[in-house]
């Protein structure tokens, strides 16, 4: 199923229920691959998207977060921002003046801002999870009611300062269909506040 890209965000929901029902392989790589297609600073991809299947996993994040959606649906993933002046791939991703270029300006930045950058980037992959889940039909439930560390050590980077988690997301075939919660009307701002 391929919907339009405003069908999709106009019907997204979060869903917190799922049939059992797998996930193909092919839809997953076309959920993944369009997400990681995110936009980043300096194009740097200081970002990663964490698939996980496997129940046990699952089920750490459960108990990272008491959150049963991560055990119902037969997907999570989970956004990873990397918190360091440049990933150790940089010199494959990017071109060496403007691998010079970002490395001399987050060279500047403290481990605080670099945290703060690393989890905007891990954002856009997260959000264009959610569009690319929902263009392929998939219901998601992102979340962000964990506990950091945990999540870490249930994906295999426990004690690592230098990765942040931004959102972990549960991806399947949904068993409910919410309806539109509605959105308040004056959340747009034009020119300032």
């Amino acid at each position: 199923m391929s919907r339009t890209v405003a069908d999709a965000i106009a019907t997204r929901r979060a869903v917190r229920n799922y049939l059992p029902d797998d996930v193909s392989e092919e839809v997953l790589d076309r959920v993944v691959y369009q997400a990681l297609e995110a936009p980043s600073a300096f194009n740097a991809q200081a970002r990663d998207l964490v698939v996980v299947r496997d129940p046990e996993i699952r089920q750490a994040l459960v108990d990272a977060s008491g959150q049963r959606q991560f055990i119902d649906a037969p997907v999570v993933l989970v956004a990873v921002g990397r918190a360091e002046v440049l990933p150790e791939d940089a010199v494959e991703i990017l071109p060496e003046q403007v691998r010079t270029t970002a490395e001399k300006f987050n060279s500047l930045k403290t481990p605080q801002e670099l945290r703060e950058a690393a989890l905007r980037d891990a954002m856009l992959v997260a959000g264009f999870a959610l569009v690319a889940a929902a263009g392929e039909g998939l219901a998601t439930s992102p979340t962000t009611g964990w506990n950091e560390e945990k999540v870490k050590e249930a994906i295999g980077i426990g004690g690592r300062d230098d990765r942040v988690i931004a959102l972990v997301i549960a991806m399947g075939h949904g068993a409910e269909t919410p309806g539109h919660p509605g959105r308040h009307a004056s959340r747009r701002v034009n020119e300032r506040y």
